[in-house]
């Protein structure tokens, strides 16, 4: 059968599957969360992904664990096509088809290629063409997961332009709180694979314009939560409980640490810890996590060990990107293989 083909038949399958869950979750929603690992277990391609849906079993089975709790407030609060189209879209599109996908080119080319791009123009506005085809590119690749960082109010409506056209990607847009108005959260309301991460600070929640981001959020049935910078001044504010708690009060459903510059390892270390109590089976129903640190253990997981960060196509990297997409057969390629691009293969900042 064609491999594409049956990508289709076996996306769609999931997606029904899905569909099924979320409405058995109305009346059983321990049983169909527990249905849905199954599943995932059951669509495994490898042993690293074996690994994980057992793990999540077995933190299922942990008799205090959050999770069937934060499963039913985000059933009932966020739009449910959001809900499905963001874990599938993550789940599937990203972590199993197209960590396939990236396997083989990385042993066809000897290159190794991320399974996340951070799209980062450094300016004042998004170039949406330069997006659109290396999104296209991205996915011919197998990189199905993307981060939207906008700098100004128009380019909310362009990542949600973008995210649109790319049904089977996961779209994140990351964002100071003031880009949320009124006109963004209506933008975002009707994009279903994309997910909203707010900047909050290390004082806590309570700044005016977080709080109406939020709102806003909420109100449209978002799927949203925060990140924070933390540094060896403030950890001891943000990794912590009722930080946790006051972010679960305002409906955030994920929060991300991401280390600032000259943060000690010390620093980083008991912040990762933080973050992994914070979403173990005794944690809360918010799911935590450190960006850099996190992201390189999935790499790690899905690419049989070849642990390395996020790609960030930004400043001088679009400017080549230009330059190469008229040469190369697939531009991306020719920025991963070209080593004055490490420097983009750094803490998110």
């Amino acid at each position: 059968m064609d491999l594409e083909l049956q990508h289709r038949l076996v996306r769609q399958a999931i997606d029904i599957a899905v569909s099924k869950a979320i409405e058995d979750m109305k009346s059983n929603s321990k049983r169909s969360i527990r249905n849905l690992i199954d599943l995932g277990l059951m669509f495994s391609t490898s042993s690293e992904q074996t690994e994980f849906f057992i793990a999540a079993q077995k933190m299922l089975a942990t008799p205090r664990n959050p999770y069937y709790q934060l499963v039913s407030k985000m059933l009932a609060e966020v739009d449910n096509d959001t809900v499905k189209k963001v874990g599938l879209n993550l789940g599937y599109s990203s972590l199993i088809h197209g960590a396939g996908k990236l396997k083989k080119w990385q042993t066809d080319l000897g290159v190794p290629i991320p399974w996340l791009l951070v799209f980062d123009s450094e300016s004042d506005a998004l170039p949406i063409g330069q997006l659109e085809r290396c999104v296209r590119e991205g996915m011919d690749l197998g990189i199905y997961s993307y981060i939207v960082c906008p700098h100004g109010a128009a380019d909310i409506a362009v990542s949600c332009d973008i995210a649109r056209q790319f049904d089977e990607c996961l779209f994140l847009i990351k964002t100071r709180p003031g880009l949320i108005d009124g006109a963004a959260a209506a933008s975002i309301e009707g994009v279903h694979n994309a997910a909203v991460s707010v900047q909050v600070s290390g004082e806590g929640f309570q700044r005016a314009e977080s709080l109406d981001a939020f709102r806003l959020l909420k109100e449209r049935r978002c799927l949203y939560g925060f990140h924070v910078y933390y540094d060896d001044e403030n950890a001891h504010q943000v990794a912590t409980p009722a930080y946790i708690r006051s972010a679960i009060e305002l409906g955030n459903r994920f929060g991300a640490y991401i280390a600032g510059h000259g943060v000690s390892d010390a620093c980083g270390e008991a912040v990762f810890s933080f973050v992994r109590r914070a979403r173990s089976g005794c944690g809360q129903s918010l799911i935590a996590f450190e960006l850099n640190r996190d992201v390189k253990f999935i790499s790690a997981k899905i690419l049989s060990g070849r642990a390395y960060l996020p790609f960030y196509l930004a400043g001088k990297a679009f400017e080549e990107y230009k330059k190469a997409k008229g040469s190369l057969a697939n531009a991306l390629i020719g920025l991963f293989q070209s080593a004055q691009f490490h420097a983009f293969s750094q803490a998110l900042s």
